[in-house]
């Protein structure tokens, strides 16, 4: 038992960490390679490489700071829904990354003050097919913390009274949104 111990400390004790070197080598074709094992370097360039040392640690960048944004909670398999103002008024819109422009609701653009006849027809389609809509002009929405506008959006009637409209990649574009499915939640970040 004391052998195997004394034999062990020896071992470790000669043992050298394992990026001790690092070497530089240029091949023919002029492109520069580094390495931290001589043998791996091809023989006809062993001899012209150079020992460059021991790659320096870096040290930990400093913590960044949070950005300040929007994070939603999430259940997988539910739907995103992100809270949005128009002229003051609260909205909330699904986050459908799919649907190129935003979409809102007659009856909550009127609660905005918007009023949707004013705009200009329009022919949308989707995954459910083709309808008919009207595409409005909206100042701006104020969505986690940015304000995004002037904006076209498209009136049209959602399936469900709980959801006023849903936020495209019109506006989505604005932010970088990560789905973090482990975690729980959905990230929007202003750019």
């Amino acid at each position: 038992m004391r052998r195997t111990a004394l034999v062990a400390v020896l071992v470790l004790a000669t043992a050298t960490p394992a990026a001790a070197a690092l070497f530089r080598w240029i091949a023919a074709d002029g492109a520069t390679h580094y390495t931290s094992d001589l043998d791996s370097i091809p023989e006809a360039y062993r001899a012209g490489a150079v020992d460059i040392g021991a790659p320096a640690a870096r040290p930990a960048p400093p913590a960044a700071p949070i950005p300040s944004g929007l994070v939603v909670p999430f259940t997988g398999g539910a739907p995103v829904v992100v809270e949005a103002r128009l002229n003051g008024v609260l909205l909330r819109l699904l986050l459908d990354t799919g649907a190129e422009r935003t979409v809102i609701a007659p009856a909550a653009l009127a609660r905005t003050g918007v009023d949707p006849a004013l705009g200009t027809p329009v022919r949308i389609s989707g995954v459910t097919g083709s309808a008919a809509a009207t595409l409005v002009a909206v100042p701006l929405l104020e969505v986690a913390g940015a304000r995004v506008g002037p904006l076209s959006v498209i009136a049209h009637a959602m399936p469900s009274d709980s959801l006023d409209g849903l936020l495209g990649r019109d506006v989505l574009d604005a932010f970088t949104v990560t789905f973090d499915a482990a975690a729980g939640r959905v990230t929007l970040l202003p750019r």
